[in-house]
């Protein structure tokens, strides 16, 4: 799918006319390419598919009007939005939501990108001594830098990374921190984020990161971190033609987005399965690395604290604002899309489409179409089937 093809304008239909308009698309997107332009940047866990949100956008929106997603994940919503013009927003409580959408929807300045991976594929080799630095500068600020970071002296840190790997992951956040154009070096920590895993002594066949007593010695991080910078900077240079608005990303809640009342034309979003994607818990190492308290964060997301008795009640409270909070925000007359599935949370099934349906009308919203979809093309998907929710705001 290209720039050119995704900015081909179908008629928006609402109304009477959106059921058929829902029922005659594919949903399952079976064989679409789900990887292209920035949406294979870190890992992510229960990514829905773009052709999704790019469907039900084209659906309900027109260039140049108000898309949200008060639940933005790693922002694909933001990113298809994008591709057609339209002014998206999006807003997370998980800070490392935030920082991969930020990346994943900004234009970088190519000349600054290409000279801060010349540089810090410069430091990654001199890690494993496959280069004589020539301009020790960089190499020899991080260095001390590293040194004196806690961080290396740290009974968690020390736990989960091994020495000489924590060492070398120390000097190349400490070389990215200088660089001086804020968007690269976002670019650069956010492939630093995503080599954390593989460098740690993590167990490598789980989604949560479980930490493996006879792990195997690690090889320098360096080389994994400058292919992954490499290939996420030439992901981003992609973006340098979409000349319309950037979206906007912000670390706010969803149940106060800060918005005014009816100013958003539509609202598309992937709402957490209650507590089967514990995002504090999968993101543990990149959100410790960049400061995050993550028992607080799990306390304060939308499905958080799995293991609790009552984190069932607990997701519902919280959705009923959330949704509460789209309507208020959400144009009379203007629709809300939520794809969902049915969790299994502590070995009972929650069918999270009657809840949404239930927590919608009683905030004033009404149905307007819905369809499933067996839940295909989805890595490490074990959802039966999704649902696909269209609400309406009355006029």
């Amino acid at each position: 799918m290209s720039a050119l093809s995704a900015r081909v304008e179908p008629p928006t239909l609402e109304g009477p006319t959106l059921a058929s308009a829902v029922a005659a698309l594919d949903w399952e997107c079976a064989s679409a390419d789900t990887r292209y332009l920035t949406h294979d940047i870190h890992r992510y866990s229960s990514k829905y598919i773009p052709q999704i949100a790019g469907q039900a956008i084209e659906l309900l929106t027109t260039p140049d009007e108000v898309v949200l997603d008060p639940m933005v994940g790693s922002g694909t919503t933001l990113v298809e939005a994008w591709l057609r013009n339209r002014r998206a927003i999006g807003i997370d409580l998980n800070p490392l939501a935030v920082r991969i959408a930020r990346v994943k929807t900004r234009r970088v300045d190519s000349e600054s990108l290409n000279d801060a991976v010349a540089a810090l594929t410069a430091v990654s080799d001199a890690l494993i001594g496959q280069l004589h630095f020539r301009s020790p500068s960089l190499l020899d600020a991080a260095a001390h830098a590293a040194a004196e970071d806690p961080r290396g002296r740290d009974d968690w840190f020390t736990k989960w990374f091994q020495p000489q790997v924590l060492n070398d992951l120390l000097i190349l956040d400490h070389a990215i921190r200088q660089i001086n154009d804020e968007r690269v070096r976002d670019v650069a920590h956010v492939a630093l984020s995503d080599i954390l895993r593989r460098s740690s002594n993590a167990h490598g066949g789980y989604p949560n990161v479980m930490f493996n007593r006879k792990a195997p010695r690690k090889p320098s991080p360096g080389p994994i971190f400058a292919k992954a910078l490499r290939a996420y900077a030439e992901l981003v240079k992609q973006l340098q033609p979409l000349d319309y608005a950037e979206p906007v990303v912000e670390h706010r809640d969803a149940r106060a987005t800060g918005l005014a009342d009816g100013s958003v034309d539509a609202i598309v979003s992937h709402p957490p399965y209650i507590g089967s994607v514990p995002y504090a818990e999968y993101g543990l190492l990149s959100l410790r690395w960049f400061g995050t308290d993550t028992r607080a964060l799990d306390g304060t997301l939308l499905g958080g604290k799995r293991q609790s008795r009552d984190v069932v009640d607990r997701f519902r409270t919280t959705y009923a604002d959330v949704i509460s909070e789209a309507h208020r925000v959400l144009r009379p007359g203007r629709q809300l899309f939520l794809m969902v599935g049915d969790p299994v949370v502590r070995g009972a099934v929650v069918d999270l489409a009657a809840m949404t349906r239930e927590l919608a009308t009683s905030a004033g919203l009404t149905e307007a179409a819905a369809t499933t979809r067996r839940g295909v093309n989805r890595r490490a998907n074990k959802m039966a089937h999704e649902t696909l929710l269209f609400f309406e705001k009355p006029a």
